[in-house]
């Protein structure tokens, strides 16, 4: 069943040599763009067990009331013991009660975020299928649709309100941000983008690498604060919290996570605002490169918040397919350049081989071979073993916070 991939992956390199280069707009182009979107949403939509976290939600949909006279009840005792918000709940209620499938739900998952991200992708870039490339095999494409399937719905509705804001209709972003927390807390930190702004230049980047060091450093005592007002809580958000708050990186860990979430994104970031002709559109990657910052200094220090970084992964991901795609059309910092794009791309791939040991399997293997819904094989639930190992890692002094 590879072969999906395989094709897909063809196709998109094909597209990409024949459109990429086109600047001024093409309706052949924008056809090629959202039949990649269809692509997209088949491939997870009709998928059977691919991912990780997938196989939580597939057990939990079959929990779900065959009514829904029990809706109400169903809707609070998952907020309450589950920490999950009232609108994913009525999604799968629907879905069990019109389908009686998962494959409802993922569909619909998949169709809300890879719909989103094109239409933000057709506004930002030229680089459409170049940028597809990129969210393929950086995961971003598998984990927005086979593991934070919650977050995925409000990350959807979160980059239509965010290119709302920046085009003039702010009251859209609260809307739909409001509308985004229904689905997941985790929105909330969106709305740190209107008030996030400050002057962007090299002396910037040391600036925040300093205050990631010593947020990293103070977050122990940051975490045992939070620690302290969630001991004795009762309910998932209460449980999440702590957690969260006993899981430390290493000092190796910090120099990991400043490279992949603040300085080569800073560094790709900023050469797309010096070389913008455009005064609006130099802005609003302005104001994107300030809200990456805010969110990169809050993942480095506190590594189980990095899903917040997710609300701005598809921005970055669009100006590094343009910084790829201008590589050598300056020999400026060149090297820099150079170095800053291939550095990524090694940080992309070291992500692929994060090993467990229980199914002596690799992250990848979340995702490869590919398995559909048309082949209901058993044995991909090796995933759900090796994806217990990923969420319980044995503790050690290493990952896990000194607090008193």
């Amino acid at each position: 069943m590879s072969i999906f991939y395989l094709l897909f992956i063809l196709l998109t390199i094909y597209y990409s040599i024949r459109y990429d280069g086109i600047e001024e707009y093409d309706s052949h182009k924008q056809h090629r763009l959202w039949l990649m979107c269809g692509f997209m949403i088949c491939l997870t939509g009709f998928s059977y067990g691919l991912g990780a976290d997938k196989f939580t939600y597939m057990e939990e949909f079959e929990l779900y009331p065959n009514t829904f006279f029990e809706a109400e009840e169903y809707i609070l005792s998952g907020l309450v013991m589950r920490g999950q918000m009232p609108l994913w709940t009525i999604i799968n209620l629907l879905c069990k009660n019109l389908f009686d499938s998962f494959y409802a739900v993922q569909l619909l998952e998949s169709a809300a975020i890879n719909i989103a991200v094109c239409y933000i992708v057709s506004k930002y870039t030229h680089r459409y299928f170049l940028f597809i490339l990129i969210y393929f095999f950086s995961l971003k494409y598998f984990i927005f649709n086979c593991e934070v399937m919650r977050e995925g719905f409000a990350i959807a509705l979160v980059l239509f309100g965010i290119h709302g804001y920046m085009n003039g209709r702010k009251w859209l972003f609260f809307v739909l941000l409001s509308v985004a927390l229904m689905f997941h807390v985790s929105a909330f930190i969106a709305i740190l983008f209107p008030f996030i702004r400050f002057r962007l230049s090299w002396k910037t980047l040391y600036i925040t690498i300093i205050l990631s060091f010593v947020f990293w450093l103070a977050s122990d005592f940051i975490m045992g604060k939070v620690l302290s007002l969630a001991f004795g809580g009762e309910g998932a958000f209460a449980q999440k919290v702590m957690f969260y708050s006993l899981q430390a990186s290493s000092f190796f860990g910090y120099l990991r996570y400043l490279l992949t979430y603040l300085v080569f994104p800073y560094i790709v970031m900023y050469y797309m605002i010096l070389n913008e002709p455009s005064e609006e559109k130099r802005k609003q990657k302005e104001k994107l490169t300030c809200f990456m910052v805010a969110l990169a200094i809050i993942a480095i220090a506190i590594y189980p918040l990095a899903r917040f970084y997710n609300y701005v992964q598809i921005f970055y991901l669009i100006m590094f397919a343009d910084f790829l795609f201008t590589l050598f059309r300056s020999y400026e910092h060149l090297i820099i350049r150079i170095g800053t794009g291939i550095g990524t791309i090694l940080l992309m791939f070291w992500f692929y081989f994060s090993h467990y040991e229980t199914t002596n399997t690799y992250y990848y293997d979340f995702f490869y071979p590919y398995t559909c819904i048309l082949h209901e094989d058993k044995s991909v639930f090796f995933r759900s073993i090796a994806h217990d190992e990923a969420v319980n890692p044995q503790v050690t002094d290493k990952n896990t916070r000194d607090i008193e």
